[in-house]
């Protein structure tokens, strides 16, 4: 009987240092990233869809921000082709801040409000 109750605290202990470590791996991954990606909160690995457009199945048109510069892609199935980079000028525009939209509304606030309803 107290060989079953040492087992079984065993195996507890264990599930706990595995749990601890994995959330202490986490943060520690959180704080510093990984190595070959960018910092968490660097501008250097910052990345930013300006615009995209669909020009048939499967392709588009993709303008995006990348370490300050605006590139204009060619996303296909086969591949990503760069197709321009935008002068200061040409992206100037792209680089405003939009004016203010109307918020979607959270995923709480539709829930909250259909909540109640009955169909």
């Amino acid at each position: 009987m107290p060989q079953t109750v040492f087992s079984l605290l065993g195996v507890l202990l264990t599930v706990g240092v595995v749990l601890f470590l994995a959330y202490w791996c986490t943060k520690l991954i959180a704080k510093r990233g990984l190595p070959g990606w960018p910092q968490p909160g660097s501008p250097a690995g910052e990345m930013r869809l300006l615009w995209q457009q669909n020009v048939g199945k499967g392709e588009r048109l993709v303008l995006l921000q990348v370490h300050g510069r605006c590139l204009l892609l060619g996303v296909t199935a086969g591949g990503i082709t760069l197709l321009d980079e935008l002068g200061k000028e040409e992206a100037a525009q792209w680089l405003q801040k939009p004016p203010d939209q109307p918020q979607a509304p959270s995923f709480a606030q539709v829930l909250r409000s259909n909540f109640g309803k009955k169909k």
